[in-house]
């Protein structure tokens, strides 16, 4: 029959040894001297070896190799244990979060000052990317949770937490709307700068849209985007609350794609487990005055 080492037995041998004795062994222990002289004989017998000589009390040879061993799997113990610790409190855990321009530009950092103020030992890790992106690489797994506009229809494989709504316009700057210019002037006047491009090929329903507009520029960073739409060199897609912050520009309207109604929200896949640091930054999200 095989033998098996119980943690409790090496813990009561290597107590001995550091506390060169059973007396204090058992003190230590807050244990009678008899349990831990017992358990140490019951070790022995298990073995079938001697682990210390008596009188003067002092390790054998098998009690040296078994020393090492106690030393190397209880220092192992006292590192899972505080690193499950660690975990149940947050310190292990890792939230590996994407969330799009238009988040991180209006909710970002309070977002993370409230989730490291509640959470100050958890790691970060945050990117911003554009939003088509975030879907992508949530989907593959690159990162854990995604946070920004849902697509018209998601996913099945993705779980989503709505959070808020937002009405996404085209808006140039107001200089740029001539009087008695038609939407389609302005379209084919000025290029289109949006974060990222996407792929006919991936989307044939938006070849159409594409040929509304004369030109298209890939600006992947949202400050640079305003400031290039601000100085007049192109028109983009804003949201209310972004457009609110610039009075220069202007809604070009009376187009069916002027407008994009969106929801907000945090996704992520439905098979993967959550980890410590996504469970608590949903919590913040979900109180979070958006």
């Amino acid at each position: 029959m095989p033998v098996h080492l119980e943690t409790h037995e090496i813990r009561v041998f290597k107590t001995v040894y550091e506390e060169n004795g059973f007396n204090r062994a058992a003190e230590k222990l807050f244990v009678t001297q008899s349990a831990v002289s017992q358990t140490v004989a019951n070790l022995e017998h298990k073995l079938d070896t001697l682990l210390f000589q008596r009188k003067p009390l002092q390790l054998t040879e098998a009690g040296i190799r078994l020393l090492h061993y106690a030393q190397t799997v209880l220092s192992e113990e006292d590192t899972v244990l505080s690193d499950l610790s660690n975990i149940k409190n947050g310190v292990l855990s890792t939230l590996h979060l994407a969330m799009n321009s238009t988040v991180n530009h209006l909710f970002g950092a309070s977002l993370v000052d409230k989730f490291c103020t509640a959470h100050p030992l958890t790691r970060i890790k945050i990117s911003v990317l554009p939003s088509r992106q975030i879907i992508t690489a949530v989907s593959s797994e690159l990162w854990e949770l995604g946070l920004g506009p849902f697509q018209q229809t998601m996913p099945d494989r993705f779980r989503t937490i709505p959070l808020f709504e937002e009405t996404r316009h085209l808006v140039v700057r107001k200089d740029k709307i001539k009087p008695g210019a038609s939407a389609e002037d302005v379209l084919h006047d000025n290029p289109l700068i949006v974060s990222q491009l996407d792929d006919p090929d991936l989307r044939p329903t938006l070849d159409k849209l594409r040929d509304s507009f004369g030109t298209i520029w890939e600006v992947n960073d949202l400050e640079l985007r305003l400031a290039l739409v601000n100085q007049g060199l192109g028109m983009t897609y804003l949201d209310d609350k972004i457009l609110a912050e610039q009075p220069e520009l202007g809604i070009i309207d009376h187009l069916s794609f002027s407008t994009i109604p969106l929801t907000f929200g945090i996704y992520y896949r439905r098979d993967k487990r959550l980890s410590k640091g996504g469970h608590q930054f949903i919590r913040i999200c979900e109180a979070f005055s958006f």
